[in-house]
């Protein structure tokens, strides 16, 4: 048998208990009762409202379990950011000097690479739904992310050198001269395709044409041709001819500019057509590349 006693004493309650029982012999009843010679106490906080019989705890809010529609969107949102920043890569290599972290988050995270080169964004599956629920219908990423993703995943296009002919690095002088009329075309592919890609969920058809090109001369001046412009021939019968399409004639040296050279630059635009089951269109692509250029100056010297 225990004997415990409760007391209180403001702030807590001390609770006695019993660890020492004796028997007692009532004479005047003949009872017998039992009696305790030395207790253990202990002190317990009371809680804040235990004055309020009537109070109960408030159980925590659950937390929130996604849908599976709000799964799904959720993943479509994080896919089509990693698709822009993707597209945000591409647009970066139009610029020969500018570099920066390309980042697809999606999948895993890319960074700190150059943006001359993105590397194809790491999308997100969409994931089964529950049992018994119907398979969505409506594929991962819409026509124009999917033509990104077939672009990251199939097609490889690299920027176009700068072509200038007759070479002036061919020359006796090792240069370009002022006042001679030189051919000026983007030395590479012009057109690449058809290339299909099904990474998306369904298949999606690329094809990639050059549409125009433009050079700056590193002078101030630009020239813009439509194409590529036009291979020099090689011969002698172009070694005096003016390009059919694309061409330019120095003025100045490049004696006072930075390092005795101008940078020519070539950027090129192209145009990649798409079609997909669910929809078709155009994604402009541009990239450019650079080369230095020695241009002098020939004199006429007579001796007697």
């Amino acid at each position: 048998m225990t004997a415990a006693l409760l007391l209180p004493t403001g702030a807590a309650a001390e609770t006695r208990q019993c660890i020492h029982k004796y028997m007692k012999l009532q004479q005047k009843t003949g009872l017998v009762s039992v009696q305790c010679d030395k207790w253990a106490s202990t002190s317990h906080a009371k809680t804040a409202d235990s004055s309020n019989p009537t109070h109960r705890p408030t159980a925590p809010p659950k937390e929130h379990v996604p849908t599976y529609a709000e799964r799904v969107a959720e993943i479509k949102e994080k896919n089509k950011q990693a698709i822009d920043a993707y597209k945000a890569a591409l647009a970066q290599r139009s610029d020969h000097y500018r570099t920066g972290e390309c980042v697809f988050t999606a999948g895993g995270p890319f960074s700190s690479q150059n943006c001359s080169m993105p590397t194809k964004p790491n999308l997100i599956n969409i994931p089964d739904p529950p049992k018994g629920s119907p398979r969505p219908t409506e594929p991962m990423l819409p026509p124009e992310q999917a033509a990104y993703l077939a672009i990251a995943t199939k097609l490889r296009i690299d920027a176009s050198s700068v072509g200038i002919g007759p070479d002036p690095d061919l020359s006796r002088w090792k240069m370009a001269v002022v006042g001679h009329s030189y051919w000026l075309w983007a030395d590479g592919p012009t057109h690449i395709g058809p290339v299909s890609d099904s990474a998306s969920g369904r298949t999606v058809t690329l094809n990639a044409t050059l549409s125009s090109v433009t050079f700056d001369m590193g002078d101030g001046h630009t020239v813009g041709c439509k194409g590529a412009g036009t291979p020099y021939p090689g011969d002698k019968k172009g070694l005096h001819a003016k390009s059919p399409t694309c061409g330019y004639t120095y003025q100045r040296t490049s004696a006072h500019h930075a390092g005795g050279t101008y940078p020519v630059r070539a950027t090129t635009y192209w145009s990649v057509a798409y079609t997909a089951p669910d929809g078709s269109g155009v994604i402009p692509i541009v990239l450019s590349s650079q080369r230095q250029l020695e241009v002098g100056e020939l004199q006429t010297v007579i001796t007697h």
